[in-house]
């Protein structure tokens, strides 16, 4: 019987073996070294699954108490603790090697199967009971009367001392010698690494073997005697060596195959570094974008603050214009009214502003209500709101103001615009203020307060300007006057 072991059982084999090496590679095996023991302490449920896991034949436990102490050695740690599993590296490699070698040999087997051949890398048969050249020393003129002529791809070989033939596959061609005269021997063949039995020679005696794989073959030969008392029989072997091509030698399939494999790693690190450039570069683009949106809102911002500024304030004194004064009094009221805390509005006004623009111009005007708007801005708490009331009339609103604190507060704000000089182009010029002072009950609508102030002012003005007057001080009116008045 011939037992020929085929490409995929090589490869099967082969693959096999790489794993076992790679995890004996990871093993650690544990040696007895007596000089180092370590000592720990279990339960006695912990320390039965212990001994029954990882127990030794020269362990040894005692139990004191309710507890069980077990020495091991050092190096007997479990399977988990010494790593006898395969890292993840050793994985990806054995898994490789795996992807590379078995659609490699799958190939193989697929260009065998097509050319006809089932020849393997290692032959290994059991020869039928007969006489073997090997074993008898046929020698070469009995081979010589057995085989005329070797060929291979049309071209004669000798065929003596074996025959090695290539490289690349070929048409192998054995002519055999016709029997002799009156001889009933018959003569079988085989062609070990590819035929699977015995072939008789037939009449022709010619033995042909189309597209020869490039391997290790024998062709056997084997003349037996028809006589009945003949037992043995007699065979002839040549050794014949079909050379491999460069591209079919285990070296080079090596060498594509690393090669191959640092073509894979070289794209993936190509891969790799290209992702992570693209992601910089998104990663670059979405931080200018985002500071782009960020100035862009800023100035969208700004644009926004100034809009509301010119919206809201007045443009010649900075100050608050009439409609944003009038909402920050009605929002105190409200606020007022419900925290129940007093509020003082001051209405002022600038004495013989009309004489000043028709003796000195409209913008040396212009330069006084800016000049007396700026010393408001200084005497003015962080909390209390100045605007512009109309013409050379400003209003202010002092929140948690009392009465008297109130009046002492309206002649701060006379003092800071009428005791120094305001400068202009025209040279410093002289200029007083009157103020009327109302103050918020807590119950009167907002129009009434701002009438009051209003009513105060013009008592001021009657009396002789550069004054403070009140028209609803809790003690009566009151009437403040400057010195030599």
């Amino acid at each position: 019987m011939i037992s020929l072991i085929t490409r995929q059982q090589e490869t099967s084999r082969l693959l096999v073996t790489t794993v076992i090496v790679f995890l004996c590679l990871e093993v650690e095996l544990p040696g007895p070294r007596q000089e180092a023991l370590k000592k720990g302490s279990a339960t006695r449920n912990g320390a039965s699954s212990m001994l029954a896991g990882h127990a030794r034949p020269d362990d040894r436990a005692r139990r004191t108490g309710q507890k069980r102490e077990v020495w091991m050695h050092a190096g007997s740690a479990p399977l988990c603790e010494r790593g006898c599993w395969p890292g993840g590296s050793k994985i990806v490699l054995i898994l490789l090697v795996c992807s590379v070698l078995t659609p490699m040999c799958y190939a193989v087997n697929r260009l065998d199967a097509a050319n006809g051949t089932t020849h393997s890398w290692l032959t290994i048969a059991a020869r039928t009971p007969g006489v073997h050249s090997a074993h008898n020393a046929i020698q070469t003129d009995h081979l010589r009367s057995l085989i005329e002529q070797v060929r291979f791809n049309e071209r004669e070989l000798s065929f003596e001392q074996g025959v090695t033939v290539g490289p690349g596959a070929g048409n192998l061609e054995i002519q055999l010698a016709a029997p002799a005269t009156g001889s009933s021997d018959s003569l079988r063949y085989r062609l070990l690494g590819f035929d699977m039995e015995w072939k008789e020679a037939g009449k022709d005696r010619e033995v042909l073997y189309d597209h020869l794989a490039p391997g290790h073959y024998e062709f056997d030969l084997e003349q037996a005697e028809s006589a009945p008392s003949s037992k043995d029989s007699m065979v002839a072997s040549i050794p014949i060596t079909v050379l491999s091509s460069y591209w079919q030698t285990g070296w080079f399939r090596t060498l594509c195959t690393i090669f191959l494999m640092f073509l894979i790693l070289a794209l993936h690190k190509m891969r790799v570094d290209y992702l992570l450039r693209h992601a910089q570069q998104l990663q670059e683009a979405v931080t200018q974008t985002k500071a782009e949106l960020t100035l862009a809102a800023k100035i969208a911002g700004d644009a926004q603050e100034a809009l509301k500024e010119q919206a809201l304030k007045d443009g010649l004194t900075g100050l608050w214009n009439r409609r944003a004064i009038f909402a920050m009094l009605e929002r105190e009221v409200c606020r007022a009214q419900r925290d129940k805390f007093p509020i003082t509005l001051l209405m002022i006004d600038m004495d013989h502003f009309k004489t000043v623009n028709d003796t000195h111009g409209h913008l040396t005007g212009d330069e006084v209500l800016r000049e007396a708007a700026g010393r408001l801005i200084e005497v003015m708490r962080p909390y209390d709101f100045a605007g512009r009331y109309g013409g050379e009339e400003f209003l202010v609103v002092l929140p948690s103001c009392s009465p008297q604190n109130g009046i002492q507060r309206a002649e701060d704000f006379r003092r800071a615009i009428g005791e120094r000089l305001v400068p202009t182009a025209v040279g410093p010029l002289p200029v007083t203020c009157s103020l009327g002072v109302a103050f918020y009950d807590g119950k009167m609508p907002l129009e009434d307060l701002i009438h009051l102030a209003d009513k105060a002012l013009y008592r001021a003005k009657r009396l002789g300007r550069n004054r403070v007057c009140s028209e609803n001080l809790p003690a009566g009116r009151l009437q403040v006057n400057v010195a030599g008045d």
